[in-house]
Formats: structure tokens, sequence, C-alpha cells
């Protein structure tokens, strides 16, 4: 065998900005023949990649990856894919582990194929958002001698047949119900049916659901709770429901209700998947163990407290080997946990076992593991056949909600066999939620293929400019109008200022109501301004908070400090107190916009991500929404969510040391 790669043409789907080279001699980096401490790196990005074209079909056998001497962790987890056109790839490895590999030849990754591969392209694929970086890549094996026969068993398998059925234990608001199943609905074909499992003391939302024939929603009866084994006991009755109802079922999927589909399911892909028998889901950044003794479970690393919740059980490793002949553990993923319905059926035989599973952990919740991601995999090893998928890709690291720019990324470059992500927002107004809402927002997303030609360069930059222009439209139909205009009915111009400026005690949780003297109050004896303490407050606050009205916009100087200390440079950190501002206008504020003049601090943006948002009763979260620049300033927009009715105030908060001046104004509509 030889190194097929070796001087062969390169490319990668990007570059490190500080490198001048063009991508190709760039990626010439990692094959060429008489550079041995060269190497090549992308960008930061979603799964960034690097290929060879080997230039003509052949046998590959095994491929070896030397890692860069730097930052070698970067590279844990890769995918390796062929192609015989460049343009249909298929996944034939995937590395999964967290081991690191080094860049010599002791210490690269050496992949050999069970049985060897047929492709002219070779990919690298890095399964996170990252930098690519390697050493060498080298492709070993030899060409074909013999013409390939088109009726191969990939294209056998490029469209099998089944049922497939998608659980859910359902948690979330109502109103949310209808944007789960509407996402369910646009991102499946009629093979899919979703089963959505409802609290058993919870009532179904009728009013809010559409008859579909793929949608089931029927209250389950087991108790779920966060820890020990009733989700995944919830997730059985998903699986029985669906029994019961289709008689047949092929393959089954466990979702979580704050993942959502981003693109639609591959079914051939995802069943293509089964044949790689992962050990844990691509990219999965997560600690995961396979086959685990758990007699002698670890005793450190970072995820230690995984292994002393499972050693914390009441008998559970006694139970299993006693009554199942499980001795070994295995910790996986299960959200998007992919199977056919052979390898559910292990679980689904022996109910009442898992049921006893259960019993073997108690509360406090702090010290028992959730057993749905530990016993499907297991028994999956021990009594089936081991194969299953996750179609789920979830954001560990860090912990967070998708981002816009993610779900772009994201709709392009997953793996072809995976379609959801989570964690999203349950805010049907959220924009990445909102993005999979709408018909022609998923369009929009559909165009982000990963084709790449002159024809979809065209589209895509003409999308942009149609969206552009249909947003400058609409923007120059927004008024807004400054947040103090109606708090008294005989506004003229020039300027009026309210001032408040007292000690909030340490202490217990305070509200002062009003804040500013004259400002008017509703009929319920709200006031449209007040201030609230955080509960209890560890440390007494000077408070000044200056509202001024101009002629044309309203202003807010907020400057607060720790008590016996002057008023200083603003610092980020945990909020103690809040003012809450309406402009007592009803439903017609349903935008509010704080306005910071450039340049200013990343410290004075960090407030903007934690304004609240009251009914004049209890307070909640506020996400921003929106912001834009216009000259010198940029605007940070705060929509109303549907189910706000009535008069809104929104609260600005402030740290341990705040000092910022800022606009306010709310609209759309002139008032």
């Amino acid at each position: 065998m030889i190194d097929l790669a070796l001087g062969k043409p390169a490319t990668q789907s990007s570059k490190h900005p500080d490198i001048l080279l063009p991508l190709t001699v760039d990626a010439a980096n990692a094959n060429r023949p008489d550079r041995s401490d060269a190497h090549f790196q992308t960008a930061a990005e979603w799964f960034p990649w690097w290929q060879v074209d080997l230039e003509e079909l052949c046998i590959i056998s095994n491929v070896v990856l030397y890692n860069s001497s730097f930052w070698p962790g970067r590279a844990r987890m890769f995918s390796i894919l062929v192609s015989q056109d460049g343009q249909t790839w298929k996944d034939v490895f995937s590395k999964t582990d967290h081991s690191v590999f080094g860049d010599n030849d002791d210490t690269a990754y050496k992949v050999v194929f069970p049985e060897p591969v047929i492709g002219r392209f070779v990919r690298v694929r890095l399964d996170n958002w990252d930098h690519l970086h390697l050493k060498s890549v080298r492709v070993y094996g030899e060409p074909c001698r013999a013409t390939l026969s088109t009726n191969t068993p990939e294209t056998l398998l490029s469209s099998p047949e089944g049922v497939v059925v998608f659980a859910t234990n359902y948690n979330e608001e109502d109103r949310f119900l209808p944007v789960y199943i509407d996402n369910f609905l646009n991102f499946t074909s009629e093979n899919c049916h979703i089963f959505i499992n409802f609290p058993k003391s919870r009532q179904i939302p009728t009013d809010l659901l559409t008859p579909n024939p793929r949608v089931h929603v029927f209250n389950g009866v087991i108790e779920r709770k966060k820890w020990g084994g009733t989700l995944l006991l919830g997730h059985m009755e998903s699986y029985g429901e669906a029994l019961r109802t289709l008689e047949k079922i092929d393959y089954f999927c466990t979702c979580a209700s704050n993942g959502l589909f981003i693109r639609p399911f591959d079914f051939a892909a995802a069943v293509r998947r089964l044949e790689l028998k992962d050990d844990a889901p691509v990219g999965m950044t997560r600690p995961y163990l396979i086959d685990a003794d758990l007699k002698t479970l670890p005793r450190e690393g970072a995820d230690m407290w995984v292994w002393n919740n499972l050693r914390n059980s009441h008998g559970l490793d006694e139970y299993l080997e006693k009554n199942l002949g499980i001795t070994k553990f295995s910790l996986n993923q299960i959200e998007g946990l992919f199977a056919e319905s052979y390898e559910w059926d292990q679980l689904y035989l022996r109910i009442n076992e898992l049921t006893k599973c259960n019993e073997h952990f108690g509360i406090p919740v702090f010290e028992t593991p959730a057993l749905e991601e530990f016993i499907p995999v297991t028994f999956f090893r021990h009594f089936g056949k081991g194969r299953f998928a996750n179609i789920c890709y979830m954001l560990w690291d860090p912990i967070r909600e998708i981002i816009f720019p993610d779900l772009l990324q994201c709709v392009q470059k997953l793996p072809a066999h995976m379609c959801q992500v989570k964690w999203f927002s349950r805010d049907p107004d959220s924009t990445p939620t909102a993005a999979l809402s709408h018909a022609w927002s998923r369009a929009l997303l559909e165009t982000l293929s990963n084709e790449e030609t002159p024809e979809a360069y065209h589209d895509r930059f003409l999308n942009r400019v149609l969206t552009q222009s249909f947003s400058d439209a609409v923007r120059k139909n927004e008024v807004y109008t400054p947040l103090t205009r109606l708090w008294r009915s005989d506004a003229r111009w020039g300027r009026v200022q309210w001032i408040y400026s007292s000690l909030l005690p340490q202490g217990e949780k305070t509200k002062v109501s009003p804040a500013f003297p004259g400002t008017p109050m509703q009929e319920d004896g709200i006031s449209s301004a007040w201030v609230l303490s955080a509960d209890p407050m560890h440390d007494g606050l000077q408070y000044e908070a200056v509202v001024a009205e101009e002629p044309s916009n309203t202003t807010l100087s907020l400057q607060v400090s720790r008590e016996g200390e002057g008023f200083g440079r603003h610092e980020w950190g945990d909020t103690r107190a809040i003012l809450f501002l309406s402009p007592l206008a009803g439903e017609k504020a349903q935008v509010f916009r704080l306005s910071l003049r450039r340049p200013f601090e990343h410290a004075h943006e960090q407030l903007m991500h934690n304004v609240r948002r009251s009914d004049g009763r209890s307070n909640f979260a506020w996400p921003l929404i929106m912001q834009e620049d216009e000259g010198n300033m940029r605007h940070f927009y705060f929509l109303r969510p549907q189910n706000h009715k009535g008069e809104i105030w929104i609260g600005i908060p402030a740290f341990l040391r705040t000092s910022i001046s800022m606009e306010l104004a709310f609209g759309i509509a002139p008032v």
C-alpha cells in the first residue's frame, strides 16, 4: 500500500484569518512531500474540514492523522468521510472518545477500516466548534483496478422504509406546544409519528391543537421527576402507546421538548449511521463511558460526580447483576437516541425491571443520576445488537441556548444523520425559535445548503438583498416615542426630570414605589416606576436614578455603589436592584428600545442581557431580541411577548457598582 494522498490536491472549509496563503496552498501543508514540519489551520467555525482529492477511485485501507504540536486537544473528536464525486459524502468513521493523539509515528491516530472503503475524495471533519489544525494526513490503499457496480450496498440503503416514532416527555408551557408540533411536522416525512407524553395530572390544551394523524398527545401515568428513572419510564409509556396505536414500529427515537428540528430528518442517513455502531454521539463534549464495571467506576476526573451518583445508589449494581446479569454500565445521551425497535424492545419487555431500577434511588435530586442516560445503551449493548445513533446535537460546551449564528452554521454543517439541536428557547419570539416557525424563514434556511456553486452563491446574495430591502422598508414605518411621554398630560417642549436618590439597606427584599415623586399611577395603584432590591440584600446600596425627558427622547442616568463608597466605573455582576419603568401605553407598547452611545464598554452591553419584564406584580427574564446601529447609537430591542396583556414594565438591572447612561423609547406605532 502507498500513501494515496501524498502531493494530491487538497482544500479545506476555511483558513485562519492570519494565514495569507491561498486556501488550497495552506491545505496542501498536510500532504506535501517536501514539508514534514508544516501544518494547516482553518478558522474557528462549526464542523470545519480538510479534504484531499486522490484523483481516481481508490480502495482505502486506513487513514493516519498526525496532530499539531500546539493545542492538540482541539482535534480530539473528528469524523472521516469519503466520496466518489466530491458532492455526496458517506461517513465511514467517527472518533467519539476524548483521548488526545500525537504528532509522530508512535502517537499518531490510526484509523483501520474493518473492510476497505472505496472513494476518490477523503475528508476529515472536526465534530465541534473550533479551529481544525493537523500536521499531516496520510491515506493508505491502492487505486481501483476494476469498474465498480452501480448497485452497491450503499445505493440499496439510500431509501430504507419503515415507521419511525419520536417520543417526547412534554414539560413546557402550553403555548409552546403548537410551535413544537409544527416544527416536527415541517421537518419529517409521512412515515414519522410523534407521541407527546403530558404529565398525568395536566390538562391537554386541545384548543391549541389541530388534528393530524401523525401527532399523538396523551396523558401518561408515571409521576415524572428529573432524577431516577421516571423520565425513561415516560419514554417507555410513549413506546407502548405507539405500539397500541400503530401496531408496528420499525425505529424509535427519544427527543427533548426543548430540542427542535433545524432541517429535514434524513431517514436514510440515520439508518446508515447505525452500521457504524457509535459508542457515543458524534461530537459529544460531555463525558461518557462504555461498558464500565460498576464496582470499578472512576474516582477522579471532571466527570467524577456522575460515577459518585451511581455508587450512591442503594444496591443498583447488585440488583442488575442478580436479576438481569448486567455487570457493566454505559453512559450516553438520551436526547435524539435513535435505534431499531428491536433494541427498544429490550427495555420495553423488561418494564417491570426498569420500574424496580428506579426504586434504588431516592431524594435529594443532587445525589441521584438520570437513569435515562445510562439504562438504554446499557440494555442495547447487553441484550440487543448495540446499534444506535443520536440525531440531536447538544450544546454542552458551554451549556447554553442556541443563538442565531449557531443555527445558521448548524443548518449547513451538522453531520448528515443529525437534524436536531438542544437547547432552544421556549419563547416563540426568540429569534432561533421563530426562524423555524415561519414558512418563509424555513425556506431561507433551506437555501443554506452545502451546495457550493455559482448559482447557489448568486441566490444567497439575492436573498440577502431582498431581506435587507424588506427590513429597511419596515423600519421606516416604525415610530418610537420617548418612554416618559405619557407620564404627564401637559407635556411641552423642554427638559423635565425625575430624581430618585436613596440608600437601599442591607437585609430583606424591599420595593420602593413610586420611585419618583409626581409619576402617574395605574387605577389599581401600581406606579409607573418603582425600584425592587434583591432578596436578600447582602450589601447596602447607594442608589441614584435620574430620568429626564428631552424634546425627542427620554434618558436614564443610573449610578449605584456599595454603601460608603463613591460612585465609580461600571462593573458587571449579580443583579442587586431593578428599576421598573412603564410608559403606561397599554398594548401600544409592543417594543422597548434601549440605546447606548458608542463607543461603550462591554460591561454596559452585558447589562442589556439582564433586563427584566413585569406585569406590575411578577417579573421575568426578558431576552434581547435584536440590536442594530444607527449613527453613533446602538439600539437594543425587547419585544412584548404575545401572552403579555395590559401594561408592561421594563426592568433595568443594577449591579454592585453601576454607572450607565442610556436612552429609552417604546413603539412601534405613533402615540
